[in-house]
């Protein structure tokens, strides 16, 4: 049975920019890679809200993004 391991971490903080001409709204992304494998929630919030008092750009959502590899 296959089986996965996380090989690596990200945090994504989305920050809505505001709207297009047609009203569509806008995002960017920045992503802080390197976040260590067993990084739990709590804290990766904790470090969202810091990163977010600094901004002028509110933050619409953040996300945790894990890269696994398989093993056969």
């Amino acid at each position: 049975m296959a089986q996965h391991v996380v090989e690596n971490v990200q945090l994504r903080l989305m920050y809505e920019l505001g709207e297009d001409d047609n009203g569509k709204l806008i995002y960017r992304t920045k992503n802080y890679n390197n976040i260590k494998v067993d990084a739990e929630t709590a804290g990766l919030l904790q470090a969202a809200e810091a990163i977010s008092s600094l901004q002028e750009t509110p933050v619409s959502t953040v996300k945790r993004s894990e890269l696994h590899f398989l093993i056969v």
